[in-house]
């Protein structure tokens, strides 16, 4: 009698464990949302490709932890990060406004921001914001470029055609429906020569200090601290790698 209320005592101590370790697993569940950029992530021939990519997946294996990666237009991609805890999202540019409801895991990337207007269209050529206002600009709603010049009094009302992705974005420039865009000209390049376009040239003022931007990994705020700082010890120690900086130049 005795052997067998120890056995059904070992067994519930087990049942518990057992039921334990699959609640921490639930819970450390993490997705991860991205936007489709030929230069940093994307999806293709069923796989999850780029710079970007690697880096997360390092720190990840690091961490000890999963993350299912899901593509998604930008605007959507940065609202389910913004809402849902466990939720990483890359890459992302650290604005004043988006600093506070995330936890900057890694920089992945150092980007561009300039107008950049089609060679064979010299008028739509511009210098600076003052002359920028005055054509039809193509960008992404909710970007981070999309907040920058809204903040210096551009609108959809007057000179920005706002769309969901990249992709959208250089096609309206590639067919003359838009003047300018404003982005990075490595990225409008990419997608160009994607397409089988790599005639079509384009044109935008050199690149100065104030034009370059970081991009990041991302993870919301109200993450389990634990997660957070299981990702985040993965990650100082990824930093300090040779793969690591090879992949921010990639």
């Amino acid at each position: 009698m005795q052997f067998t209320i120890n056995s059904l005592v070992f067994f519930l101590c087990i049942s518990a464990s057992i039921c334990a370790l699959a609640k921490e697993s639930i819970e450390t569940n993490l997705l991860a949302v991205a936007n489709d950029n030929r230069l940093l992530q994307y999806y293709e021939n069923g796989e999850s490709k780029g710079p970007s990519i690697e880096i997360l997946q390092a720190i990840l294996k690091e961490a000890q932890l999963d993350a299912k990666v899901e593509f998604m237009p930008w605007i959507r991609a940065f609202a389910t990060a913004s809402n849902n805890p466990n939720t990483l999202i890359l890459s992302m540019i650290k604005t004043p406004e988006r600093e506070d409801d995330f936890y900057w895991l890694i920089k992945v990337s150092n980007l561009t921001r300039v107008f950049i207007s089609l060679t064979s269209n010299p008028e739509n050529y511009v210098d600076n914001m003052q002359q920028a206002k005055e054509k039809l600009i193509a960008l992404v709603k909710g970007s981070a470029g999309y907040k920058e010049l809204t903040s210096h009094g551009f609108s959809e009302q007057k000179n920005l055609y706002v769309v969901t992705d990249e992709e959208l974005v250089v096609t309206l420039l590639e067919n003359g429906r838009v003047d300018l865009v404003y982005g990075d000209p490595d990225n409008v390049k990419n997608i160009l020569n994607k397409r089988g376009r790599s005639d079509v040239a384009i044109s935008y003022k050199e690149i100065a200090p104030e034009n370059q931007r970081s991009s990041y990994i991302a993870i919301n705020k109200t993450t389990d601290i634990k997660i957070v700082n299981r990702l985040q010890q993965a990650a100082r120690k990824f930093e300090k790698t040779v793969e690591y900086a090879q992949l921010l130049i990639k």
